[in-house]
């Protein structure tokens, strides 16, 4: 146990001291995001510039930065079409866009722009809320499942994201990471013992199966990566990341929840059978394991594909407006549509496998009587 404390205190020193530093150059421009409150409507008129249909001058109280308590008087056009619209009003925390050249000290060129609504408060309301709700219901259990959802977290955004953007290979620091991450939230989970190895190694083979069916696929089914405009449009940003292998590398972090979830469970069980009957065979040990995984499989098969349906139901949405224009074999071949549907599939697998291969790694390890933690 000691061991393993020394390693994760490794691990954690190793995220806070890996970064990497992006640069970027200097523009001649110097551009910054405040927070600042409007306190008044100072005026509102029609507009004549097309598309807008009024314009609204609001005074916005500064809420930081070096202009910290300064009220500024900010444009905010009003849009024919109300999906552009920011729909700001008195009373409203927003986001302050500030921009001056840097040529000169002239305060005339400095500009203030409403960029969006603030909406840090309510993100911050909601991430309290959840941490409260977990910590009431799952008191110590909970407090171990936070720290292990932070610690992953702060290994993606310190380790896997800035390796990436580096040109590292995704698929080798995704695989990084669910290692990581399954290590860290299967010890607090079930501690170290003979349920952590077995644990481990079942949601390992998962993810990693999941993860080289999507590689395969994604070179047989030529998918190069830019599954949308927007991607297509930053381009030059990406020429040294290695878009392609998003993909895969995706299906591995996006399976790992499930498939942990499915190997935890039947970890457990396995325990809780030799606990209850130590001289139980290996064959009824497996069989019965089988039995409880075949039970989980439906829920988090749906669990996972229900997801990824979820974070798809806007190109779904475009494709059934325009149903009658595109037929299945062309709807089928727009690439966003075939990873989500190769991601859906191959995750599904992963959970598929992680059954019988937690079944079997579970029955020899606890059949051993050498393996001893």
């Amino acid at each position: 146990m000691k061991k393993f404390l020394v390693f994760i205190m490794f691990l954690l020193c190793s995220i806070i001291t890996f970064s990497n530093k992006v640069t970027t150059e200097k523009n001649e421009t110097k551009e910054e995001y405040l927070s600042g409150k409007i306190i008044a409507l100072v005026s509102e008129e029609k507009s004549d510039e097309e598309g807008v249909a009024k314009l609204q001058k609001f005074n916005v109280k500064l809420l930081e930065g070096d202009d910290k308590g300064e009220v500024v008087e900010i444009d905010l056009p009003i849009y024919k079409d109300d999906e552009y619209n920011i729909n700001a009003k008195v009373g409203d925390r927003v986001v302050v866009y500030k921009t001056f050249d840097n040529y000169g000290n002239d305060e005339m060129q400095l500009q203030y722009y409403i960029s969006d609504v603030d909406k840090r408060v309510e993100l911050y309301i909601m991430g309290i809320a959840f941490i409260a709700l977990v910590l009431l219901i799952a008191r110590k259990n909970g407090l171990k499942a936070l720290f292990a959802l932070i610690v992953t977290i702060a290994f993606i955004i310190k380790i896997f994201i800035p390796a990436i953007y580096s040109g590292y290979s995704p698929i080798l620091f995704a695989i990084i990471t669910a290692v990581f991450s399954s290590l860290v939230t299967i010890y607090f989970t079930v501690g170290m013992n003979k349920k952590f190895v077995v644990a481990l190694l079942g949601v390992t083979s998962g993810v990693l199966i999941a993860g080289i069916l999507s590689y395969i696929f994604t070179y047989t089914m030529r998918l190069n990566g830019f599954l949308d405009s927007d991607l297509l449009s930053c381009a030059y940003l990406l020429k040294k990341i290695k878009i392609k292998e998003l993909i895969p590398a995706g299906v591995i972090i996006g399976s790992l929840g499930a498939v942990m979830d499915v190997a935890v469970s039947i970890t457990s069980s396995i325990n809780e059978l030799h606990e209850a009957n130590p001289n139980i065979s290996k064959k009824s040990m497996f069989k019965s394991a089988i039995n409880i995984g075949n039970d989980i499989i439906g829920t988090m098969i749906n669990t996972l594909i229900l997801a990824y349906i979820a974070s798809a139901i806007f190109t779904l949405l475009l494709i059934y407006m325009q149903a009658n224009e595109y037929p299945l074999i062309r709807i089928l071949n727009f690439q966003d549509i075939a990873v989500e549907i190769m991601r859906s599939i191959c995750g599904s697998i992963g959970i598929l496998i992680a059954v019988p291969l937690t079944a079997y790694i579970g029955t020899l390890i606890y059949k051993k009587k050498w393996f001893i933690i």
